[in-house]
This record gives structure tokens, C-alpha cells and sequence, in this order.
């Protein structure tokens, strides 16, 4: 019950943050604009991590595919902190962007690990880890 708590906790929250987020990458707003112009992929760029943060989304909303959802969100999340340190900075909105990346990214990895038991991969890894 506990863990099953927890699995869903980190899932809401990082869809939570998920959903403004490719809102604003997908309707073109000006700061999402602006960061993937700093970037030099504007507008593919915002494109296709919109479209990707969307489908994150879904999956981490259905038990079954949230491990996929988790590992998907954890790669781009990993491609926003590195973005934010070798590029984009922490200054102004920047920062809160930078922050709640981290946040994403934390819980892509609790997720990652609360479902562990639904993910074919681990499943497929660990079973195996017995015989030899």
C-alpha cells in the first residue's frame, strides 16, 4: 500500500510539472521560444520534446506503461539539466525551469525503481541474475 502511494506520488508530480511544460513548448510561447533559439533547435526542437513530454504524460498516467513514461522522462529530464548547465544558465526563469527539471528527473528515478515489477527490461535482467 505504502509503495503503491508512493508510485503514484511521483507520477502525479512530475505530471503535474509535465503538462504546462509541453503546453508551452507546443503552443509556442515566447519563453519556450527563446530557450530553443538558445539552443539552435527552434522550432524542431521545442517540437519534438513537446510532442515527447505529451506522451510522457500518458504513459505515466497508465500503471502498466509507467516505467516506459519514467524512462522516457528521465532522458529528456537528463537533456534539460545538462541544457540549463552548458547553455541556458540558472538566472531569472531559468532557474525554476532548471529546478523543476531536477524535480522531473527525481521522480522519473523513483518511478523507474516503484515499478520495477512492471518493467519487461528489469523483469528480463533480474530473473536471468539466478541462473548460470
Amino acid at each position: 500500500m505504502k509503495s503503491n502511494l508512493l508510485d503514484w506520488i511521483v507520477r502525479i508530480v512530475a505530471v503535474l510539472i509535465l503538462i504546462p511544460a509541453f503546453y508551452f513548448k507546443l503552443s509556442g510561447a515566447d519563453r519556450s521560444i527563446t530557450t530553443f533559439s538558445a539552443l539552435d533547435a527552434e522550432p524542431f526542437g521545442r517540437y519534438a520534446v513537446g510532442f515527447a513530454e505529451l506522451i510522457v504524460v500518458v504513459l505515466l498516467l497508465i500503471p502498466q506503461t509507467s516505467w516506459l513514461g519514467a524512462m522516457v522522462a528521465g532522458v529528456i529530464m537528463i537533456g534539460a539539466v545538462g541544457s540549463h548547465i552548458s547553455v541556458l544558465g540558472f538566472a531569472g526563469d531559468t532557474g525554476v525551469s532548471f529546478v523543476l527539471a531536477l524535480v522531473v528527473l527525481v521522480c522519473a528515478i523513483a518511478e523507474i525503481y516503484a515499478s520495477r515489477d512492471r518493467n519487461p527490461i528489469f523483469t528480463r535482467i533480474f530473473s536471468n541474475r539466478g541462473s548460470g
